[in-house]
């Protein structure tokens, strides 16, 4: 397998999961909060929270602020290896935008959810963080790949335009 396939491989890869994430992300969205949900982000506070003899923020809020901006650090560094040619950062601003979208879907009363104006701020936090990733991703590959060193055609004539 050539170099450009594997390259071609991991892009499919990345849109692949990408596609798996953002039904994640919708399901998150969408489904109306439940004691489960709860439980999870306490659970996911309480271990942030180990070892701090006096814990200043409740677990809730903690392990709901954590998650927020860790989820959306591997969808912005998903995109931005799944879609190369587009710049990290310009994915961080669609992943900010669809972080408002879910925040607007979450307003509908049906979802018995609450729209929060700092869980965009989180979530656009983390896309940042996982196009600062991409960034430093794009720039070690870089480096390890070693372009071919041209040669000399002699009987070539330039072509002028």
């Amino acid at each position: 397998m050539s170099t450009a396939d594997r390259a071609r491989s991991r892009v499919r890869l990345c849109r692949g999961i990408t596609a798996g994430y953002l039904v994640l992300i919708g399901l998150a969205v969408l489904t109306p909060i439940r004691q489960e949900a709860i439980a999870f982000k306490r659970m996911a506070g309480v271990r942030l929270q180990s070892g701090l003899s006096h814990p200043a923020i409740d677990p809730v809020v903690l392990g709901d602020v954590v998650l927020n901006i860790v989820g959306f650090i591997p969808l912005t560094l998903l995109l931005s290896l799944g879609w190369p040619k587009v710049r990290p950062y310009a994915w961080a601003g669609v992943c900010l935008l669809l972080s408002a979208a879910c925040e607007a879907l979450q307003l509908i009363p049906a979802l018995n959810r609450r729209a929060d104006l700092l869980n965009i701020v989180e979530n656009g936090s983390g896309a940042f963080i996982g196009a600062w990733i991409a960034v430093q991703i794009r720039r070690l590959s870089a480096w390890q790949v070693v372009a071919p060193v041209p040669t000399a055609q002699p009987d070539a004539v330039p072509v002028h335009r």
